[in-house]
C-alpha cells in the first residue's frame, strides 16, 4: 500500500470514527457550522499584491534555463491577473558548486 493509499484509508477512519461518535444524537441539538466559501483569488475585484519567488537548486548545466523560465512564467501568469500587482520577486540562482544535499 503507498502513502497516499495509507492516507486515504487513514481518513476514512477518522470521517467513520466521528459518524460513529455523533449516531443517535438528535440534529436538532447539533450546531452546524458551515465552511466558508473558496475564494477565487482569479476573479477578485480588489487588487492583489503578489510576491514571487524563484530559484534553481543546482549548477547542473540542464537547469541553467529553469531560473529564467520560472521568472517568464511568473510574470506572464501576473500580466495576465489584471487586478494583480507585481510586488516583489525573489530570484536566486544557484551558488557555484551548490549541491543538493538533505535536510534532516
Amino acid at each position: 500500500m503507498n502513502e497516499n493509499e495509507q492516507k486515504a484509508g487513514s481518513v476514512a477512519d477518522q470521517k467513520s470514527k466521528i459518524r460513529e461518535r455523533y449516531k443517535g444524537i438528535d440534529p436538532d441539538e447539533l450546531d452546524v457550522i458551515p465552511a466558508l466559501p473558496q475564494e477565487d483569488i482569479f476573479a477578485v475585484e480588489n487588487e492583489q499584491r503578489v510576491a514571487v519567488y524563484a530559484r534553481v537548486s543546482t549548477d547542473d548545466p540542464r537547469q541553467t534555463s529553469s531560473y529564467e523560465l520560472q521568472k517568464n512564467h511568473y510574470h506572464d501568469v501576473i500580466s495576465k491577473s489584471p487586478n494583480w500587482k507585481l510586488v516583489q520577486m525573489k530570484a536566486f540562482p544557484a551558488p557555484p558548486s551548490s549541491t543538493v544535499t538533505s535536510l534532516n
